[in-house]
């Protein structure tokens, strides 16, 4: 979890018809939220992945990006995808993106974080052009691309915290991709919440900065949070909260069923086997139709 996801820019909250979800320059406002979250000063509050995107790479450290990128690239061989030009959304600070270039590919990388962005931007020098970063919210995509196919990874899509979001960033990826085009997102499910993020606290000291997290699930509301609270060296404080909506498989499903696009595969982690509850994380694999 973690990977970075999208908020609303507004200067007032919007609140989703379908969730009743408040939205406020990446927070959350739920009757459930801890009081602690709630009484937060707003001083200290910071966009998600504004005061985590300079220790982003050290805090992530463990993940293998480079199987993430090989395992992408055999899901697309797999469904005779002929692609050159990958769209990334939400591609924080970029390093799927440079294993996808390693690979062979050109690829576009969006995300709605400025501050993750610009790390993002210091690594595509060494790409000799194949990778471009840009600041864009995955449901609100404009006009870029033709893309010959689009991966949304490390459970971004959680972050879009109603159905109708999902519906609306389905929409709007179906529309800058080609026809036969693949996409390839992923969700972490209610299973993973539970084994794992249920009621959580870990610190860690890098370099030049000390961080602690909280990540806890409310299986009412079935919301994962995680909190961080990040110390850098110079004195800088700052905190940010996350806030992930874990849906039942069922409903996912549905939406795709009700998108343009055709559901290929539903996979379970990085397996051949079908996704389902039981999987901690699912990968969808879908086309535009020709």
């Amino acid at each position: 979890m973690y990977r970075n996801g999208p908020w609303l820019g507004a200067d007032a909250p919007v609140t989703c018809p379908s969730c009743a979800v408040s939205h406020w320059h990446g927070w959350y406002s739920l009757s459930t939220m801890s009081h602690e979250l709630m009484t937060t000063s707003e001083t200290d509050r910071t966009k998600p992945y504004e005061g985590l995107a300079p220790i982003y790479d050290y805090v992530m450290r463990h993940v293998d990006y480079k199987h993430w990128a090989q395992h992408v690239q055999m899901l697309l061989r797999h469904h005779d995808s002929d692609t050159d030009h990958l769209l990334e959304l939400a591609c924080g600070t970029g390093n799927v993106a440079c294993a996808l270039a390693d690979l062979g590919y050109t690829v576009s990388g969006y995300d709605a974080s400025e501050a993750m962005i610009g790390v993002a931007r210091q690594k595509a020098t060494d790409h000799d052009g194949r990778i471009h970063f840009d600041v864009s919210d995955l449901r609100q995509l404009g006009q870029i691309g033709p893309f010959d196919g689009a991966i949304c990874l490390y459970d971004s899509f959680n972050y879009l915290l109603c159905l109708a979001d999902i519906t609306l960033a389905l929409s709007q990826i179906h529309d800058v991709l080609t026809p036969g085009a693949v996409f390839i997102f992923d969700v972490c499910t209610e299973r993973n919440s539970l084994e794992h993020f249920k009621d959580e606290h870990d610190t860690e000291q890098g370099p030049g900065f000390h961080y602690a997290r909280h990540s806890y699930y409310d299986a009412d509301e079935q919301l994962q949070f995680n909190k961080f609270d990040i110390r850098l060296e110079d004195g800088t404080h700052r905190q940010e909260s996350h806030v992930q909506r874990i849906y039942p498989h069922d409903e996912l499903l549905a939406c795709i069923d009700d998108s343009s696009f055709e559901l290929l595969e539903a996979l379970d982690g990085f397996s051949q086997r079908r996704g389902s509850e039981r999987s901690d994380r699912v990968h969808f694999v879908l086309r535009r139709p020709a």
